[in-house]
């Protein structure tokens, strides 16, 4: 007993000791993203010569998060890496989820890596599902959306901007919502749904109350847009002048839409002036755009020459974000990875639900095995009490003949005939009972599973010729199909009395009978 309790006490300190956390460091995670700068106050505090290794991971993970969200800065990719390298060996999803996450960020808008990055994303979104973390979904779908829509991938771009939007919804965050459907917006104009990109747009209108500056200025300059593409350029000034009174100072994409309106106007000088006004910073789809009207203007207002020079800028600008972000490859890339993705899970599930069907199909095969030896059983206690009752009458005429029988003998012998007598009459006459009931056609629907063996007991003695009959005919019948046989066979009633006896449809008689087809011999 002591040993056991000995065992019991080092294993609970064991998982006590894999568990423990630095409470410092266990209180920053769980506000780093709600208050990533009152997280980044916690750890500074945390004095790093004492940690685990655990802990200096975890202590290492966060500082690359707070640098990364407060000042938007990190001395390059290897403190995370080595984050990743740990976690991968010994980290949970959330830790693990969060390194790949952080990586690709500084990767992509630090380093400039845009393939590495999606890479690392990816692999995020892997952890983040199947964990299903449903804040990482968030943070990884925005990220994909964009990176896929920076590198002029529209399909995948639209892909993200909805499960983002999805997800934002799921999380109840107006602010995620309203920047899902400016993505949403922006994927689907890419794509040449314009209906669905209006609806996003009108849907936002109803939330923008609640957005920063930065947003704001987007939403009014995607509601110019709409009403410019519908051909209502008096909405589209009215919401031109507002997106002026409302933008922020990065803000210049409205230029474009002020330029389409004096273009319409046949105000060329002047669009000329407001499309080179605008300068998408980051943005290359925007930026191609004031290429091309650029370049529509100049061929409009007579100078052929600089029109010719702004279309090769704009060819070699799209080759250019096209190559610098490997945009091919990366579409090649993820979709590859999605499938070879789809072929693990679907190979997990096949194994998972093989296994469930292999234990239902043992399972059942046991009841089926135990059902039909109960079946046999049953069946054969009437014979073996007869067999003993006949056993010990030869048993006490052998005792008297020899002279060996004791009056105690004789008497338990006795005893046992009389209770074997006794439950062969039971067993009759519950048999008896239940056969009149079928004479008597009375429902057998919700007859006891010991009333059915007894009729069909009763019913071998009965008619024993088309018992042998039917012992020969079929094999292993269960206790229905017997009493189905009986009232077809022996009682010859017709199909519709037969089905409201047994409580069936009629036509599932004919199922019925191919079973029983199917167990002759």
């Amino acid at each position: 007993m002591k040993k056991i309790l000995c065992i019991l006490v080092v294993v609970t300190l064991m998982v006590g000791c894999g568990e423990a956390r630095h409470p410092v460091l266990k209180e920053a995670a769980g506000i780093v993203h709600q208050h990533p700068d009152s997280a980044r106050v916690l750890i500074n505090k945390v004095d790093t010569t004492s940690l685990s290794e655990a802990d200096l991971a975890e202590y290492h993970l966060l500082k690359v998060m707070t640098d990364y969200i407060v000042l938007h800065q990190a001395d390059g990719d290897s403190l995370v890496t080595t984050c990743v390298d740990y976690y991968d060996k010994h980290g949970d999803a959330w830790h693990r989820g969060r390194a790949y996450y952080y990586r690709a960020g500084i990767r992509r808008h630090l380093l400039g890596e845009t393939y590495e990055a999606i890479k690392d994303y990816k692999t995020a979104e892997t952890i983040a599902e199947d964990a299903d973390d449903e804040l990482l979904k968030n943070m990884v779908y925005e990220n994909l959306a964009f990176a896929n829509y920076r590198c002029i991938n529209y399909s995948l771009g639209m892909r993200y901007s909805q499960k983002f939007l999805e997800s934002s919804v799921k999380l109840n965050d107006t602010i995620m919502v309203l920047r899902g459907l400016q993505m949403c917006a922006a994927s689907y104009a890419q794509m040449n749904l314009k209906d669905s990109a209006y609806a996003c747009i009108l849907k936002s209108l109803d939330y923008i109350d609640l957005c920063d500056s930065i947003l704001r200025s987007d939403i009014y300059h995607n509601v110019v847009v709409m009403y410019q593409e519908k051909g209502d350029d008096e909405n589209a000034q009215k919401y031109l002048d507002i997106w002026k009174q409302n933008r922020s100072a990065s803000s210049t994409k409205g230029y474009i839409s002020e330029a389409r309106l004096l273009k319409a106007q046949g105000r060329y000088e002047e669009a000329i002036e407001k499309a080179k006004a605008c300068h998408p910073e980051g943005d290359p789809l925007v930026r191609i755009n004031s290429m091309e009207l650029l370049a529509e203007l100049y061929e409009l207002a007579g100078d052929k020459s600089e029109a010719l020079e702004t279309k090769k800028q704009v060819d070699a600008y799209r080759d250019s974000v096209m190559n610098a972000n490997h945009s091919i490859e990366i579409a090649d890339w993820q979709q590859k990875y999605d499938e070879e993705r789809w072929r693990a899970t679907a190979m997990s599930t096949n194994v998972k639900w093989g296994g469930v069907i292999l234990v239902f199909s043992v399972m059942l095969a046991l009841v089926v095995w135990w059902h039909r030896r109960r079946v046999r059983n049953i069946r054969f206690q009437l014979n073996e009490h007869v067999r003993r009752i006949a056993e010990n009458q030869t048993e006490i005429e052998r005792l008297q003949q020899n002279g060996e029988a004791s009056e105690q003998t004789i008497a338990e012998l006795n005893r046992q005939i009389e209770t074997s007598r006794e439950r062969i009459s039971n067993k009759l006459l519950i048999g008896t009972r239940a056969f009149v009931k079928l004479q008597q056609k009375e429902s057998v629907a919700d007859m006891k599973s010991e009333e059915r063996h007894c009729l069909i007991d009763y019913f071998a003695q009965l008619r024993p010729k088309r018992w042998q009959e039917w012992e020969r005919t079929y094999a292993s019948l269960t206790p229905a199909q017997y009493i189905f046989l009986i009232l077809q066979d022996d009682l010859h009633y017709d199909d519709d009395t037969i089905a409201q006896m047994l409580a069936v449809k009629p036509a599932s008689l004919r199922t019925l009978r191919s079973r029983l087809k199917g167990r002759e011999r």
